[in-house]
């Protein structure tokens, strides 16, 4: 969709988004969002039929970067593994996100909305196996429940030490002055060679 039409659209996610996140999905009002995004609720109504549609999409754009790339299956599991923790961590310290994806996130791992629960079991339905696959070639000893775990742990990593750069700063002064670049391929480093380790060592 282009033009005028999908422009509208994507104001009104734009907008919507922060206000939400600052809000809640309850006590967000479409009043709230059209008086913000300079639309009436005939827009609102016409893109996402109401305010549950709007914030299903909102959720959709605040996870979009979740939605890694595929990689070749063909490549190395080693190789697998570092381009799905570099994807991750870009995800969490990478510029695109914005501060409002995290507090609409929080807001639901609280208080976990059927459009947030319908979107995580997507999300991860695709890319579990991904990760499976790759836990399964780096260790063959592991029996299903350990694989299981360690994809968790994997993730649990990729997803953790990216949102815990305050904490980073606060044992590292200096840490957040240094280029996003930089801090990026440190933490991929260390989180590849961590979780390549910690697999490949189980029994």
């Amino acid at each position: 969709m282009e033009g005028p039409s999908a422009s509208t659209r994507l104001r009104i996610v734009e907008v919507a988004g922060p206000i939400f996140a600052e809000k809640g999905r309850r006590e967000t009002t479409i009043r709230d969002i059209v008086q913000a995004a300079g639309v009436n609720q005939a827009a609102v109504n016409y893109h996402f039929r109401d305010k549950d549609g709007l914030y299903a999409e909102v959720l959709r754009l605040a996870t979009d970067a979740a939605r890694e790339q595929e990689s070749s299956e063909e490549a190395p599991a080693e190789q697998r593994l570092r381009e799905l923790v570099r994807t991750s961590v870009v995800r969490l310290m990478g510029n695109q996100r914005q501060a409002w994806h995290t507090r609409l996130m929080l807001r639901e791992l609280e208080e976990p909305s059927p459009a947030f629960v319908s979107l995580m079991d997507e999300i991860v339905g695709r890319i579990m196996p991904r990760v499976g696959s790759i836990v399964a070639e780096l260790n063959p000893r592991l029996n299903e429940q350990e694989r299981w775990l360690c994809c968790h742990s994997l993730m649990a990593h990729c997803n953790g030490m990216p949102k815990a750069e305050f904490f980073l700063e606060r044992s590292r002064p200096g840490w957040r002055e240094r280029p996003a670049e930089e801090r990026i391929q440190i933490l991929t480093d260390h989180i590849s060679r961590f979780c390549l380790a910690a697999i490949g060592g189980l029994e």
